[in-house]
Protein backbone atom coordinates (compact mmCIF):
# COMPACT_ATOMS: atom_id res chain seq x y z
CA UNK A 1 0.00 0.00 0.00
CA UNK A 2 3.14 1.94 -0.10
CA UNK A 3 3.10 3.60 3.41
CA UNK A 4 5.13 6.23 4.53
CA UNK A 5 4.72 8.01 8.27
CA UNK A 6 3.75 11.25 8.39
CA UNK A 7 5.45 13.92 11.00
CA UNK A 8 3.29 14.53 13.95
CA UNK A 9 2.40 18.19 13.54
CA UNK A 10 1.49 17.26 10.20
CA UNK A 11 -0.43 15.01 10.50
CA UNK A 12 -2.30 17.52 13.59
CA UNK A 13 -2.51 20.18 11.20
CA UNK A 14 -4.17 18.12 8.28
CA UNK A 15 -6.90 16.47 11.19
CA UNK A 16 -8.07 20.13 11.80
CA UNK A 17 -8.47 21.12 8.52
CA UNK A 18 -10.29 17.63 7.58
CA UNK A 19 -12.41 18.63 10.51
CA UNK A 20 -13.14 22.13 9.23
CA UNK A 21 -14.01 21.01 5.50
CA UNK A 22 -16.99 21.56 4.41
CA UNK A 23 -17.84 18.43 3.45
CA UNK A 24 -17.12 17.27 6.71
CA UNK A 25 -19.92 15.86 9.24
CA UNK A 26 -19.43 16.58 12.91
CA UNK A 27 -18.61 13.61 15.45
CA UNK A 28 -16.77 11.67 12.48
CA UNK A 29 -13.15 10.88 14.22
CA UNK A 30 -10.47 9.41 12.00
CA UNK A 31 -7.69 6.66 13.17
CA UNK A 32 -4.31 7.46 14.04
CA UNK A 33 -3.02 5.15 11.11
CA UNK A 34 -5.00 7.32 8.34
CA UNK A 35 -2.61 9.66 8.66
CA UNK A 36 0.05 8.18 6.00
CA UNK A 37 1.61 9.20 2.81
CA UNK A 38 -0.17 6.09 1.51
CA UNK A 39 1.01 5.58 -2.38
CA UNK A 40 3.68 8.19 -1.53
CA UNK A 41 1.30 11.22 -1.87
CA UNK A 42 2.65 13.92 0.27
CA UNK A 43 -0.63 14.21 2.89
CA UNK A 44 -2.53 10.92 1.84
CA UNK A 45 -5.94 10.95 1.66
CA UNK A 46 -6.21 14.18 4.19
CA UNK A 47 -5.82 17.73 1.18
CA UNK A 48 -7.03 18.44 -1.69
CA UNK A 49 -3.44 18.70 -3.15
CA UNK A 50 -3.20 14.55 -2.48
CA UNK A 51 -7.00 13.46 -3.64
CA UNK A 52 -6.18 15.70 -7.21
CA UNK A 53 -2.95 13.40 -7.48
CA UNK A 54 -4.57 10.08 -6.49
CA UNK A 55 -7.50 10.81 -9.13
CA UNK A 56 -4.35 11.90 -11.66
CA UNK A 57 -1.93 9.37 -10.81
CA UNK A 58 -2.53 6.77 -8.43
CA UNK A 59 -5.85 5.38 -9.31
CA UNK A 60 -5.01 4.62 -13.28
CA UNK A 61 -1.97 3.01 -12.07
CA UNK A 62 -3.78 0.74 -9.51
CA UNK A 63 -6.67 0.15 -12.12
CA UNK A 64 -4.23 -0.58 -15.03
CA UNK A 65 -6.72 -0.58 -17.95
CA UNK A 66 -9.22 -3.11 -15.39
CA UNK A 67 -11.44 -0.61 -14.54
CA UNK A 68 -13.83 -1.37 -18.18
CA UNK A 69 -13.82 -5.22 -17.07
CA UNK A 70 -14.61 -4.16 -13.35
CA UNK A 71 -17.65 -2.44 -14.28
CA UNK A 72 -18.98 -4.63 -17.20
CA UNK A 73 -18.79 -7.60 -14.76
CA UNK A 74 -20.32 -5.73 -11.74
CA UNK A 75 -23.33 -4.29 -13.69
CA UNK A 76 -24.09 -8.00 -15.11
CA UNK A 77 -23.82 -8.77 -11.61
CA UNK A 78 -26.33 -6.69 -10.45
CA UNK A 79 -28.48 -6.88 -13.36
CA UNK A 80 -28.80 -10.44 -13.04
CA UNK A 81 -29.30 -10.46 -9.21
CA UNK A 82 -32.17 -7.95 -9.43
CA UNK A 83 -30.31 -5.21 -7.05
CA UNK A 84 -32.29 -1.85 -6.71
CA UNK A 85 -30.16 -0.43 -3.96
CA UNK A 86 -26.43 -0.26 -3.76
CA UNK A 87 -23.46 0.77 -1.46
CA UNK A 88 -20.24 1.72 -2.54
CA UNK A 89 -17.51 1.88 0.55
CA UNK A 90 -14.72 3.83 0.13
CA UNK A 91 -15.54 5.72 -3.69
CA UNK A 92 -12.50 7.93 -3.97
CA UNK A 93 -13.52 10.58 -6.18
CA UNK A 94 -16.67 8.41 -7.61
CA UNK A 95 -15.70 7.11 -11.37
CA UNK A 96 -16.70 3.84 -10.67
CA UNK A 97 -19.90 4.44 -8.98
CA UNK A 98 -20.38 7.13 -12.29
CA UNK A 99 -19.94 4.02 -14.51
CA UNK A 100 -22.09 2.11 -13.09
CA UNK A 101 -25.07 4.27 -12.41
CA UNK A 102 -24.92 4.95 -16.39
CA UNK A 103 -24.58 1.46 -17.04
CA UNK A 104 -27.66 1.16 -14.52
CA UNK A 105 -29.96 4.52 -14.15
CA UNK A 106 -33.01 2.02 -12.48
CA UNK A 107 -30.56 1.29 -9.43
CA UNK A 108 -30.51 3.71 -6.25
CA UNK A 109 -26.34 4.15 -5.76
CA UNK A 110 -25.26 5.28 -2.19
CA UNK A 111 -21.80 5.55 -0.97
CA UNK A 112 -19.68 6.50 1.99
CA UNK A 113 -16.09 7.56 2.50
CA UNK A 114 -13.88 8.87 5.41
CA UNK A 115 -12.05 11.35 3.12
CA UNK A 116 -14.00 14.61 3.16
CA UNK A 117 -11.53 15.99 -0.19
CA UNK A 118 -12.96 12.52 -1.91
CA UNK A 119 -16.64 13.34 -0.84
CA UNK A 120 -16.24 16.78 -2.37
CA UNK A 121 -14.89 14.99 -5.42
CA UNK A 122 -17.52 12.66 -5.66
CA UNK A 123 -20.55 14.87 -5.21
CA UNK A 124 -19.20 17.45 -7.94
CA UNK A 125 -19.51 13.86 -10.06
CA UNK A 126 -22.69 12.27 -8.53
CA UNK A 127 -24.45 15.18 -7.58
CA UNK A 128 -25.59 15.70 -4.09
CA UNK A 129 -27.26 13.35 -1.38
CA UNK A 130 -24.95 10.28 -2.88
CA UNK A 131 -22.19 10.22 -0.82
CA UNK A 132 -21.99 10.57 3.18
CA UNK A 133 -19.25 11.30 5.10
CA UNK A 134 -17.92 8.61 7.48
CA UNK A 135 -15.80 5.78 8.70
CA UNK A 136 -16.21 2.59 6.20
CA UNK A 137 -15.99 0.53 8.98
CA UNK A 138 -19.22 1.94 11.13
CA UNK A 139 -21.83 2.05 8.26
CA UNK A 140 -24.73 3.23 10.45
CA UNK A 141 -24.85 6.82 8.54
CA UNK A 142 -26.12 5.34 5.80
CA UNK A 143 -28.82 3.92 7.42
CA UNK A 144 -30.44 1.59 4.92
CA UNK A 145 -30.21 -2.07 3.67
CA UNK A 146 -28.62 -2.90 0.33
CA UNK A 147 -29.18 -5.35 -2.58
CA UNK A 148 -25.88 -4.92 -3.16
CA UNK A 149 -22.11 -3.98 -1.28
CA UNK A 150 -19.55 -3.11 -3.14
CA UNK A 151 -15.75 -2.58 -1.99
CA UNK A 152 -13.07 -1.51 -4.67
CA UNK A 153 -9.54 -1.67 -3.59
CA UNK A 154 -10.44 -1.21 -0.16
CA UNK A 155 -10.23 -4.01 2.21
CA UNK A 156 -7.00 -4.81 1.13
CA UNK A 157 -5.37 -1.84 1.65
CA UNK A 158 -6.40 -1.18 5.24
CA UNK A 159 -4.12 -2.44 8.30
CA UNK A 160 -4.23 -5.72 8.76
CA UNK A 161 -5.78 -5.02 12.18
CA UNK A 162 -8.67 -3.07 10.45
CA UNK A 163 -9.82 -5.68 7.69
CA UNK A 164 -11.84 -7.99 10.15
CA UNK A 165 -13.78 -5.20 11.34
CA UNK A 166 -14.13 -3.71 7.74
CA UNK A 167 -15.70 -6.70 5.78
CA UNK A 168 -17.64 -7.48 9.12
CA UNK A 169 -19.65 -3.69 8.44
CA UNK A 170 -19.98 -4.89 4.89
CA UNK A 171 -21.76 -8.15 5.91
CA UNK A 172 -23.59 -6.02 8.36
CA UNK A 173 -24.68 -3.43 5.31
CA UNK A 174 -26.02 -5.99 2.91
CA UNK A 175 -29.36 -7.81 3.47
CA UNK A 176 -29.94 -11.55 3.91
CA UNK A 177 -29.37 -12.90 0.39
CA UNK A 178 -27.45 -10.13 -0.46
CA UNK A 179 -24.58 -9.01 -2.05
CA UNK A 180 -20.60 -8.16 -0.68
CA UNK A 181 -18.32 -7.56 -3.68
CA UNK A 182 -14.81 -6.82 -2.89
CA UNK A 183 -12.46 -6.35 -6.11
CA UNK A 184 -8.99 -6.73 -4.90
CA UNK A 185 -5.07 -6.94 -6.06
CA UNK A 186 -4.49 -10.82 -6.77
CA UNK A 187 -2.04 -10.65 -4.19
CA UNK A 188 -4.27 -9.61 -1.12
CA UNK A 189 -5.43 -12.48 0.95
CA UNK A 190 -8.70 -11.49 3.02
CA UNK A 191 -10.41 -13.73 5.50
CA UNK A 192 -13.93 -13.54 5.12
CA UNK A 193 -16.08 -14.27 7.95
CA UNK A 194 -18.93 -17.46 7.44
CA UNK A 195 -22.08 -15.08 7.10
CA UNK A 196 -20.97 -14.60 3.41
CA UNK A 197 -20.80 -17.05 1.20
CA UNK A 198 -18.73 -17.66 -2.06
CA UNK A 199 -20.62 -16.91 -4.93
CA UNK A 200 -18.20 -16.47 -7.95
CA UNK A 201 -14.81 -14.92 -8.49
CA UNK A 202 -13.71 -12.95 -11.56
CA UNK A 203 -10.48 -12.02 -12.59
CA UNK A 204 -9.59 -8.49 -14.58
CA UNK A 205 -6.27 -7.53 -15.20
CA UNK A 206 -4.44 -7.34 -11.64
CA UNK A 207 -7.51 -6.94 -10.11
CA UNK A 208 -9.91 -10.17 -9.20
CA UNK A 209 -13.68 -9.88 -8.15
CA UNK A 210 -14.96 -11.52 -4.96
CA UNK A 211 -18.80 -12.11 -5.06
CA UNK A 212 -20.31 -13.43 -1.81
CA UNK A 213 -23.63 -14.00 -0.90
CA UNK A 214 -25.16 -13.15 3.04
CA UNK A 215 -26.09 -15.70 4.21
CA UNK A 216 -30.11 -15.41 4.95
CA UNK A 217 -30.77 -18.39 7.37
CA UNK A 218 -32.23 -21.51 6.76
CA UNK A 219 -34.63 -21.83 4.02
CA UNK A 220 -34.46 -18.29 3.21
CA UNK A 221 -33.41 -17.52 -0.41
CA UNK A 222 -29.51 -16.62 -1.72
Amino acid sequence: MWLQGMPRERAAALRSALERHPSAVRGVEYPGWYFRRWHFLPDGYCSARSAALYDRLIRPLYWAGSEGRVVALLARWLERTGARRVLEVGPGPGRLLAALRARLPGIEFRAIELSPYFVAAATQRLGEGVVVHGDGRDLHRVGRVFDAVIAAHYVGHLPRHEQQAAIAALAEAARPGGTVVMVEHRWHRLRVPGELRPAARRAAGFSTLQFYRRFAGEGAGA
